[in-house]
């Protein structure tokens, strides 16, 4: 019996001549037995792994509170010297356990409030930088994000960004102090105006472009090579790593301007690395409350970089498209002004021919109008009248009014009367006109119209007037008769139509000088009705498109738009 109470009894031997405990008792005592004469959950974990310890402290508490044995020695330890020892032991090292894990429970919930503050800041900045596409409004809000004393609360934050072009780390934007003395008023600031982190975003976001503080001018003076060499920020891109530097020593900082705002203190770079492309480098440092710089946060920095770098990387193209696009721009108003420049000269020039066009033309028409005046004037006196000299002359003057006409078509700036049309409807009007001539010059006409309306913003007149010239020259091309055929249609944004005649044709060089003012190969033409067609349609947002074969005929394709891009509307 002896040597049975002895193997169940190993933890607890309180008071082996004064109690018997049957099996029964002590299979509700403690799991862990073992030789001590000290109870097993006082003094026996130090046997055991501190992980094992931790997952059955509580379990085993609650079953020694249950234990008979120790509830025993309870009651019964009223003038007890071993009973009272034996309690304050338990009671010490209860109370030791208590204190270490309540300290251990301090630390792990403050390293979960910080979990939960930098998780809370990543979100924010992520938010944050989908609302812009500013290059230096993402950058300020990384920063933000990095020396917000809500999470990660560094007390300075600089971008360097790789410039390809010069294959240099280009300093960007820095945020923080210069110097150590400036940290003090620009937190007390801040903690004057209650500003939290959301309100220093919405700043960014919202408010109007503030001036580089100093750190910021600083920085962009400086630009390092992108080679090993020249020290830890071009490593950093080139290795796509991220480094912490407590010692200057070597070549670890070689630009002067960047040792110079450093000042020896220990700093972590990070790279921004979007695609496997490093596009530049976070640096931070604690240059005021010398904070250590863990792994813990240089990891939680690079979650932050990464979730930055595709908004640079976003966002320096952006930047790139809008310098060209300024670019393009500026080419585009150097070439207007070049055109501008050369229509100029174009109607100086034109002014020059048309001097020596309006002389030659007018004189002809002046010269057979005097010499019909005076035969009229002659026949008068005689009490006679010249109906035909007077037609004669009629006629002449008519074509002095359709030289000077089409010469201020050409020359002045078309006001064009815009309305809803239907191309079809014009052309049908301006056809009913010219049917008797045509008839008249044995010309059939054949129409192909699309079945549809062809609603266009336009001119009706003016484009009744390009019909006219057209219809007329191709009269003209068919001296013993022929066919116009003439078809309308539609191609996406643009209504067509096309004018064709079975006539003389014509021949490349002179299909090239069709549109040149003043040029003609008819005896009484000006030279204007078709420069006059052309800037109409041209004025229209249109154009025309020749076809032409020696002795076969001549086409002429009109393209207008359903949209006119001057007014915005589409019909």
């Amino acid at each position: 019996m002896e040597k049975t109470f002895d193997q169940k009894m190993r933890c607890v031997r309180l008071y082996i001549e004064e109690h018997t405990m049957t099996d029964k008792t002590q299979e509700v005592h403690c799991k862990y037995l073992g030789d001590t004469e000290e109870l097993c959950w006082v003094f026996q974990p130090d046997k055991f792994d501190q992980e094992e310890l931790t997952l059955s402290l509580r379990e085993t508490i609650a079953r020694c509170l249950k234990c008979p044995v120790f509830d025993e020695a309870i009651r019964r330890s009223t003038g007890r010297r071993k009973s009272d020892k034996l309690l304050t032991l338990t009671l010490h090292r209860l109370l030791g356990q208590l204190v270490d894990y309540d300290t251990e429970l301090v630390s792990i919930t403050g390293s979960l409030q910080k979990k939960v503050e930098e998780l809370a800041v990543l979100k924010s900045v992520s938010e944050a930088l989908l609302k812009t596409q500013d290059l230096r409004k993402v950058m300020l809000i990384t920063l933000t994000g990095v020396t917000s004393g809500e999470a990660f609360g560094f007390n300075r934050g600089m971008v360097f960004l790789v410039n390809t072009d010069t294959k240099t780390i280009d300093g960007q934007i820095g945020l923080g102090h210069l110097e150590r003395d400036e940290a003090p008023m620009v937190w007390s600031q801040i903690s004057s105006q209650k500003l939290t982190f959301d309100d220093l975003i919405d700043r960014i976001l919202n408010g109007p472009d503030l001036p580089p503080n100093r750190l910021t001018t600083a920085i962009e003076k400086i630009s390092i090579p992108l080679r090993p060499e020249y020290g830890i920020l071009p490593r950093t891109i080139i290795d796509k790593q991220s480094y912490f530097v407590e010692s200057f020593e070597g070549d670890i900082i070689v630009d002067r301007g960047l040792r110079l705002i450093m000042k020896d203190t220990p700093f972590a770079a990070i790279p921004l690395i979007y695609e496997g492309s490093p596009l530049g480098v976070i640096l931070v440092d604690n240059s005021i409350n010398h904070k250590p710089i863990t792994a813990e946060d240089i990891a939680t920095l690079e979650t932050l970089a990464n979730q930055a770098a595709s908004k640079i990387e976003n966002a320096i193209l952006q930047n790139k498209l809008e310098v060209r696009f300024a670019e393009l721009q500026h080419i585009h108003a150097l070439l207007m002004d070049n055109q501008k420049y050369l229509v100029k000269s174009e109607r100086l020039a034109d002014l020059g021919r048309l001097a020596t066009t309006v002389a030659h033309e007018i004189k002809t028409p002046l010269i057979t109008i005097g010499g019909y005046a005076d035969r009229v004037l002659k026949k008068a006196e005689a009490g006679q009248i010249d109906l035909q000299s007077m037609k004669t002359m009629h006629d002449e003057i008519m074509r002095l009014e359709r030289i000077c006409k089409e010469m201020l078509d050409y020359s002045q700036k078309s006001q064009l009367n815009l309305e809803q049309n239907d191309l079809n409807q014009i052309i049908s009007e301006t056809l009913h006109l010219e049917a008797g001539k045509l008839k008249y010059q044995n010309i059939n006409f054949e129409t192909d119209f699309y079945p549809e309306k062809l609603q266009l913003l336009s001119d009706k007149d003016r484009l009744k007037q390009v019909l006219y010239n057209l219809i007329h020259n191709a009269a003209e091309a068919m001296a013993n008769g022929g066919k116009i055929k003439i078809q309308t249609g539609r191609k996406g944004d643009y209504v067509f139509l096309r004018i064709e005649d079975n006539g003389c044709g014509m021949e490349s060089d002179v299909m090239q000088k069709l549109f040149t003012p003043f040029f003609t190969n008819k005896r009484n033409g000006t030279g204007l009705g078709l420069p006059v067609s052309k800037k109409i349609i041209d004025d229209h947002g249109g154009n025309i498109v020749v076809e032409s074969e020696p002795n076969k005929g001549t086409a002429f394709t009109i393209n207008l738009p359903c949209k006119n891009e001057k007014l915005g509307k589409e019909l």
